[in-house]
């Protein structure tokens, strides 16, 4: 989903200046550069200079059998760290959640009854067909966010941390 709150928020990952255009065909007001989608479905704004980290989760065949394509009640573990992080966050109407690395966008998905606006940001595509449908995706990097500063009121990670080395993360 491409919505007109999410084009108000997101900028160049590059030289932090608003983008102009409509969705998802996109043009940085400040550098210049294009960004265009391969999908109407989500933004790609990813910075011009690629990180030499990645993950195994970017290869096609790691997302091979499918799981990936549909949300699944959380169940067991993954419904211990939901109900966590709800509580933590205490999300609301009014609030901008920004899930950092949310994969196939379960957990924004899940999170979506809050009444918060969130949004999934993630360097791969394979987004569950839920989310593509009902929430702001965005295929960027977490090193190079594209949003203005300050629009976002909470954030938060799930099992994406431990993918980066020390280095990685400066």
């Amino acid at each position: 989903m491409i919505s007109t709150r999410l084009l108000n928020l997101v900028r160049c990952p590059d030289c932090r200046a608003q983008l102009a255009g409509e969705a998802p065909a996109l043009r940085c007001l400040g550098c210049g550069r294009v960004f265009d989608a391969a999908s109407p479905d989500y933004l790609v704004l990813k910075p011009r200079d690629a990180f030499d980290e990645t993950t195994k989760f970017l290869e096609e065949s790691f997302h091979a059998d499918g799981r990936d394509e549909t949300v699944s009640p959380p169940l067991l573990s993954a419904a211990v760290r939901n109900s966590m992080l709800r509580q933590f966050l205490d999300m609301r109407p009014g609030d901008v959640v920004l899930d950092l690395g949310c994969g196939s966008g379960r957990f924004c998905v899940w999170s979506l009854e809050s009444g918060a606006h969130v949004i999934g940001t993630d360097t791969g595509t394979f987004f569950a067909r839920e989310a593509r449908s009902n929430v702001d995706l965005v295929v960027g990097e977490l090193r190079k966010l594209p949003f203005a500063d300050a629009s976002v009121t909470k954030a938060y990670t799930i099992d994406v941390l431990e993918h980066l080395s020390l280095e990685g993360l400066q």
